[in-house]
């Protein structure tokens, strides 16, 4: 449980560390403009963010991608997101969102985080967005605190990107829907269930980052 706690704390440093650098990279870009070779410079240096980065962008008031980075991704420049529901909502609201798990236009799934931009007579201009590797950035996060025969990053990877309630590979466990249905309506607990002939005890808390939730959990064999 200690290091369970060690790697809930390594989780929320770095969603912390992706919203000072999306912070950093607006105020950049309130002078840069979302696009042109400045705002590119601005781009590059989020990209090296971390090795979880796929690419970083920027959004004009339509939605419409203005800059990408890196270059390889060039292609989606010009493309519609306003219809990508974090994106919307930041349009709107005028402030960050993260923790979106999309279908990315690069035509893979992702995590999206996202700030506003606001030039320098405070006009909002845009947005400005860093896609993540979620299994790489999680991966990362949590590897170090797993200890023998207790798992907390699942590398499984079958299930990564499933649905816990509609997927048919877990249909078959009511246990694991219960306990499931458990965690996304309360922020932190203990239940038990089995998957696969093992039966699991399960301990789960929550980070948070710029109100939306993600749930992170301690799944050890009984």
């Amino acid at each position: 449980m200690w290091s369970f706690g060690q790697a809930v704390d390594s989780v929320s440093a770095n969603l912390a560390e992706i919203d000072q650098a999306l912070l950093d990279a607006s105020l950049a870009l309130s002078y840069a403009g979302i696009e042109g070779p400045e705002a590119r410079v601005v781009l590059d240096d989020l990209t090296g963010l971390g090795p979880w980065v796929v690419d970083c962008i920027t959004v004009d008031l339509n939605g419409t991608i203005a800059e990408v980075r890196p270059a390889e991704y060039q292609h989606v420049e010009g493309t519609s997101i306003r219809d990508q529901e974090h994106i919307e909502r930041l349009l709107s609201t005028r402030r960050p969102v993260g923790l979106a798990y999309i279908k990315s236009v690069e035509g893979f799934y992702v995590m999206d985080f996202a700030s506003p931009i606001f030039d320098e007579e405070g006009m909002f201009a845009g947005a400005v967005a860093v896609l993540v590797n979620s299994t790489e950035l999680f991966g990362q996060a949590l590897a170090p605190y797993q200890p023998d025969g207790t798992v907390i990053y699942d590398s499984d990877a079958e299930q990564i990107g499933r649905n816990t309630f509609s997927d048919p590979l877990f249909q078959q466990f009511p246990d694991l829907l219960v306990v499931g249905e458990r965690v996304e309506m309360e922020r932190s607990g203990h239940g038990t269930y089995e998957i696969f002939g093992t039966a699991r005890d399960v301990f789960w808390t929550t980070a948070d980052y710029q109100g939306g939730e993600i749930r992170l959990l301690l799944s050890a064999d009984v």
